[in-house]
């Protein structure tokens, strides 16, 4: 997708006296993605960036010296940078390609330069020098304080071993395969099975495409080609009966939900992928819709997703779907065809236009030569009252979150109050439950087309799309509607359950609650967590701020939920930060024992490589789930599942009170919820 960047930069300073030096961080976002790398004072990071205007940000130092007046960012020349606070700075890219950042520590400043050659080159991290604990690997002695009393006999969920509480105390070791952790609870539970909180939500995110292939006859639906290459932006036959399939798996590693990327039916074309248009892009991760009625048949049938509900039930899994309403899908040569949109240079075209592929001189954008883009039958499309566009007779995208064209999308116009008709090639398209409904608006629609799935199928909530790029209100009409229809389903089915739920993403929000919750939103995603994470991974007891945090602010906010990951589609796979196993089951330590929920993207818990991606980075984080394990990957799997199913067993870890209690020789905590206790113990690394 070709998106505006926004360039954060979180690096050393500048002209600092003695300056107590950050890690080095540089990293690349957008309204909708993110990406960082460490910087290196022995060699430039290079990065290919496209032809964009940027935000650099530089922040994350410590120190003091004079601030920095307004500059200008020109190419090799050294740029100053803030101590204590962001320099905020334009960088206007013209030509993409490749670009360095070399950092100064000597003089404390940042050089920028276009490099001549492309080098496709990976990084993979330092790991974080921190100061840490050791495990000796000999028998510890751990104060517990007064969490439970003496002689109640605990076990340690990942080593099996057994202690009994003496004088507020145990004696323990931890084993090097745990990473110097010892998980306590007591041998004795409560017979009955612990009440499901979302607080504690252990989600699953699934690119359904990228998980696993169920039915290979329906992989190239609609006409969908394969590019015999890479394969970097086209269907590779992942679907609902593949998801099915792997449920056992998905349990297995504590799951309480699995939140599926959009399954609406997409565009059934391509665009150009990359800024060189070097591989033709699918709507492959389901986020450019064309029907929002209908399921992808790619992706299965109403059975299929009806058998998915079912089948997650029974092992107590809630199915979020992903609620897409800001934007439709690109139009796109198969799409106008099977429109009949006439804006299309047929002589330029084959008799099939979505078999369509670049001459030699050509590439995947070449396709757009043959589109009048100035057409008045664009007017067939969308419509003016549907979407802001840039066509005749359209609106054109304003500055806005909510008005702006998200990623050149078309933006639906969720503010307006005038009724509307919905398309007639949408009205037309086979199988659709769009119909007209008299006073309906734009909003109106979108609302009734999201929620209804809910009203048929049972699903337990939501996880909505660029919120802010959306109304309030709008929000807080889909959460009612859908609130209503699972109400009614389980009327119809007899059923009973939890509220309906909606977790929403808030690009770059962090782990507190903010006037989002008032719109409707049970939680936000937290983007605060991933960066945590790096040492965090290197040494737990480094997450002794970060969980005190997010505990405090979880406890005093009981209507709000920060949902906290590692990975994701839309910034990096944490295995390819540092392409360490060790790191990878360090790093799920720090995330699966945080306060709050947790969402893990497929793939984290056994170190999922990123895969090919030309010129657009985020294709290789949406790589095919791996299957066949090696031994690494096995005994990643093994301490992921052990501990998700600690987590699972115990709502206090997300959701209880964070203690921090004092030991010399170990980073020790309790979290409590009721009768729900547990101690979690670093012993170091």
């Amino acid at each position: 997708m070709k998106s505006l960047f926004k360039l954060n930069l979180i690096t050393l300073a500048t002209l600092c006296s003695l300056p107590a030096l950050a890690e080095p961080m540089l990293t690349l976002a957008t309204t909708t993605t993110s990406r960082d790398t460490p910087l290196s004072t022995s060699e430039p990071v290079i990065l290919s960036l496209s032809k964009e205007t940027y935000q650099l940000t530089v922040s994350g130092i410590e120190g003091n010296c004079a601030s920095v007046e307004e500059q200008k960012v020109r190419f090799r020349r050294p740029l100053s940078l803030n101590c204590g606070t962001e320099t905020v700075l334009p960088l206007q890219i013209r030509f993409g390609g490749d670009y360095s950042f070399a950092f100064d520590q000597a003089s404390n400043t940042l050089t920028i330069a276009r490099e001549a050659k492309k080098s496709n080159k990976t990084f993979s991290r330092p790991i974080p020098d921190v100061q840490c604990q050791t495990n000796t690997g000999q028998e510890v002695t751990l104060n517990l304080g007064s969490t439970f009393p003496d002689g109640t006999v605990l076990k340690d969920a990942l080593s099996g071993q057994t202690v009994t509480v003496t004088n507020q105390t145990v004696i323990i070791s931890a084993s090097k395969q745990s990473g110097g952790l010892v998980l306590l609870e007591p041998i004795e539970q409560t017979k009955t099975k612990p009440k499901f909180t979302y607080k504690n939500a252990n989600i699953y995110f699934i690119m359904v495409d990228r998980f696993n292939n169920g039915n290979a006859a329906n992989d190239l639906s609609y006409g969908r080609q394969k590019d015999g290459k890479q394969e970097i932006g086209t269907f590779h036959g992942g679907d609902l009966k593949g998801v099915i399939e792997k449920l056992d798996y998905i349990k297995s590693l504590g799951t309480d939900a699995i939140w599926l990327s959009p399954i609406v039916e997409q565009v059934h074309g391509f665009v150009g992928g990359g800024e060189s248009g070097s591989f033709p892009f699918y709507s492959y991760h389901g986020y450019w819709t064309r029907d929002f009625t209908k399921l992808d048949q790619n992706f299965g049938n109403e059975d299929d997703l009806k058998t998915l509900v079912t089948e997650a039930h029974k092992r107590d899994i809630k199915i979020l779907l992903d609620a897409v309403i800001n934007h439709a899908g690109y139009a796109t040569l198969a799409d106008m065809q099977f429109n009949n949109l006439d804006v299309v240079d047929t002589s330029k075209m084959p008799d099939k236009w979505a078999t369509w592929a670049p001459e030699k001189g050509e590439n995947w954008h070449s396709y757009n030569q043959a589109v009048d883009y100035q057409s008045k039958q664009w007017q067939h499309w969308w419509g003016p009252d549907w979407v802001r566009a840039t066509f005749p007779g359209y609106q054109g995208p304003g500055s806005s979150d909510t008005t702006m064209n998200l990623a050149g999308l078309p933006d639906f116009i969720t503010e307006s109050t005038h009724a509307v008709t919905p398309p007639q090639w949408l009205l037309d398209n086979p199988g659709t439950r769009v119909v007209a409904r008299p006073n309906f608006t734009v909003a109106d629609y979108l609302v009734e087309w999201q929620s209804d799935w809910v009203k048929r199928f049972g699903i337990d909530g939501f996880r909505v799309d660029t919120v802010k790029h959306v109304e309030g209100e709008v929000w807080l009409k889909l959460k009612q509607a859908a609130s209503e229809n699972l109400q009614h389903w389980r009327e119809n089915n007899d059923k009973t359950g939890q509220p309906f739920w909606m977790m929403g993403e808030v690009w770059g929000h962090s782990a507190y609650r903010s006037p989002y919750a008032d719109q409707g939103f049970d939680a936000l995603i937290n983007f605060d967590m991933q960066k945590k994470l790096d040492k965090g991974a290197a040494c737990f007891s480094q997450m002794q701020e970060v969980y005190q945090n997010y505990s405090d602010s979880i406890q005093s906010t009981p209507d709000f939920t920060p949902v906290s990951y590692m990975s994701s589609h839309d910034t990096e796979l944490f295995f390819n930060r540092f392409k360490s196993f060790e790191m990878q089951r360090n790093a799920a330590n720090a995330l699966l024992l945080s306060p709050g929920a947790i969402q893990i993207y497929y793939g984290d818990e056994i170190g999922r490589e990123l895969g090919p991606y030309a010129d657009d980075f985020h294709q290789g984080t949406r790589s095919d789930m791996v299957w066949k394990l090696d031994e690494e990957r096995k005994a990643l799997l093994s301490h992921w599942q052990a501990l998700g199913q600690f987590r699972q067993s115990h709502p206090a870890v997300g959701a209880g009170q964070h203690q921090t209690l004092k030991n010399e020789n170990a980073y020790v905590f309790s979290r409590s919820l009721g009768e729900d206790k547990v101690i979690v113990a670093y012993l170091g690394k």
